[in-house]
């Protein structure tokens, strides 16, 4: 009888992913790390965010917007929880103006939105014009500070019965009433 081992991926990350052997032997830099919360993102149990952001912006502590960078054209990015091991990085949040900073704050276009659930279900938002994520702690900028940013997203992580979706879908119903076909043609 032979032997076969199964690996499966799904549970496994990538140990020698390029960019995390270019972190391994890049030089050091200082870098600040920032965790993100939205309130809707939290109670909806979103765990990743498809967005077509056409402006980013922060928010000081006295409600003053201050642009960061515009996105001309951009494709959507695709924003995850700290559970998946990604984040954005930033080195234009430091040009800020020092002072004391809350939220950061991310314009949407009219398409390419959405939002991918705990459970593995895909829902557009199209809908918003922007989206508010509070700073954990506040953000303090000051002169001569580190040269990067890390932006990582407090999502909720993805649940293990997500892949088992497509098979549990076969066997159980959907609860809303399906079109007859006698009735989709007009009389």
């Amino acid at each position: 009888m032979k032997k076969m081992n199964f690996y499966p991926t799904i549970w496994s990350t990538v140990p020698f992913a390029p960019n995390a052997i270019g972190d391994w032997y890049a030089e050091e830099r200082d870098m600040k790390e920032l965790i993100l919360k939205n309130e809707a993102a939290t109670t909806l149990k979103v765990s990743e965010m498809l967005l077509n952001i056409t402006k980013f912006s922060a928010i000081d502590e006295h409600g003053k917007e201050h642009f960061i960078m515009d996105f001309p054209g951009q494709n959507p990015v695709s924003l995850k929880g700290i559970p998946a091991g990604t984040f954005l990085r930033s080195r234009s949040v430091l040009s800020l103006p020092e002072g004391q900073y809350t939220k950061l704050r991310f314009y949407l276009a009219g398409w390419g939105n959405q939002f991918v659930y705990q459970d593995g279900v895909e829902e557009s938002a199209n809908a918003f014009e922007r989206l508010d994520f509070i700073i954990e702690d506040g953000f303090q900028v000051e002169g001569g500070e580190a040269a990067e940013v890390k932006l990582w997203f407090d999502f909720a992580p993805f649940q293990w019965k997500r892949h088992f979706k497509p098979l549990t879908d076969l066997f159980i119903r959907s609860k809303s009433p399906r079109p007859r076909l006698a009735n989709s043609f007009g009389n």
